[in-house]
């Protein structure tokens, strides 16, 4: 959501210092991506140019995989900032840990 902006600046002064960082943001239902919904706010594009990387997760299956990727990237070669985006109703998404 709009909240998600207060991270720009620490992303890109965590890019342009070599700072490993591993940041968790909340986006609308996957079904209001891309629709102006009320709070979204399109938090990948606007951080793509001061991240090593970042991540929309579609499925909450995706969910350690992601997280695995996201940590490694942050912190190995240049160390830097990955950003990784989970919709509302992935979050909600009831799982059984394998």
């Amino acid at each position: 959501g709009p909240g998600a902006t207060n991270l720009v600046t620490g992303l890109a002064d965590a890019m342009l210092d070599s700072v490993p960082v591993v940041a968790i943001t909340g986006q609308v239902p996957r079904a209001l991506i891309g629709s102006d919904a009320f709070q979204e706010t399109p938090i990948v594009e606007i951080t793509r140019t001061i991240t090593k990387h970042n991540f929309l997760i579609m499925s909450a299956e995706e969910i350690p995989r992601v997280m695995e990727e996201a940590f490694v990237l942050a912190s190995t070669g240049r160390p830097g900032p990955v950003l990784v985006d989970i919709p509302k109703d992935v979050q909600q998404t009831m799982m059984v840990p394998k």
